[in-house]
């Protein structure tokens, strides 16, 4: 069955405020309407809003297929693609105004109480990350990683169940990025004087504890790898006074042109720079 049929769970708009400085949807934005999208998918297999508040998001699987941008209106197609256990794995499609594919994300959530085994949907994940390439996410294991993000979860940042949601932690991972392009000797501010700007392609993500609201945590990030035209890289998100793994990600990014949006390949400066720090 094409994406196209999967039943819609999700509708809604690009806001203003859900964009960043490269003019499209941000990445946090993008996996906080997929949370809502996930959360309507197991509203039409039967659970309420009190039996929804047990399931905990294991892992994302994000891949970007087209940018969104602002007044894009938003719809999300779900699907169930495995059940076990309490271990429900989902699909959602994101389209926009035109019905094209946007973005595909996988939702892999425990402690999902169905009355009755679902109906799933046949569904082979997409060429590029996989599990297993966000590395171990441990402070032990961060030899080559450096500090980038160090703040206070906010009440605003987390879930119904009082700890940091995927969204606060894409957020942070946003942030991130703009260290790490500085790691990589292309700031904001060289990019904007170049005219290029940078895109995320995938990303994997593991999910680990919940911090509640007031705890200090910290990103460390670092580089995994780098072709002509794209860079790999990890962030992984601890609590910073017990170093508990929060999340730990691996991502896939590349340069675009401003003007024609098309990919270019790694400017000399950046793949220099990422061949020192590729850990």
């Amino acid at each position: 069955m094409s994406a196209s049929a999967w039943p819609i769970v999700y509708r809604g708009y690009v806001n203003p405020w859900d964009c960043d400085e490269m003019g499209h949807m941000n990445v946090q934005f993008h996996l906080a309407k997929a949370g809502e999208a996930f959360e309507g998918l197991l509203a039409s297999l039967g659970l309420d809003a009190a039996s929804r508040r047990s399931v905990r998001v294991t892992r994302n699987r994000v891949r970007y297929l087209k940018e969104m941008h602002v007044s894009d209106l938003v719809h999300i197609h779900g699907a169930t693609v495995a059940f076990h256990d309490g271990r429900l794995k989902a699909a959602l499609d994101v389209r926009n105004t035109h019905d094209e594919p946007c973005v595909l994300t996988e939702t892999e959530a425990e402690g999902v109480s169905l009355s009755m085994a679902p109906d799933l949907t046949a569904f082979v994940s997409p060429e590029g990350l996989k599990p297993g390439d966000e590395g171990e996410g441990a402070v032990g294991a961060a030899t080559h990683h450096r500090e980038t993000i160090r703040n206070i979860v906010r009440a605003d940042q987390c879930d119904r169940d009082g700890g940091l949601s995927p969204r606060g932690v894409m957020a942070r991972f946003s942030e991130g990025q703009g260290h790490l392009w500085a790691m990589l000797k292309a700031p904001r501010a060289w990019q904007r004087e170049a005219n290029l700007a940078t895109a995320t392609l995938d990303y994997q993500i593991r999910y680990g504890a919940k911090p509640p609201a007031g705890t200090q945590v910290k990103l460390l990030t670092g580089l995994a790898g780098a072709s002509s035209k794209t860079v790999r890289f990890r962030h992984w998100l601890f609590d910073a006074e017990t170093d508990e793994m929060v999340a730990a990600a691996c991502g896939a990014a590349l340069f675009i042109d401003r003007a024609t949006r098309k990919a270019v390949n790694l400017p000399s400066q950046v793949a220099d720079a990422a061949a020192q720090l590729i850990g």
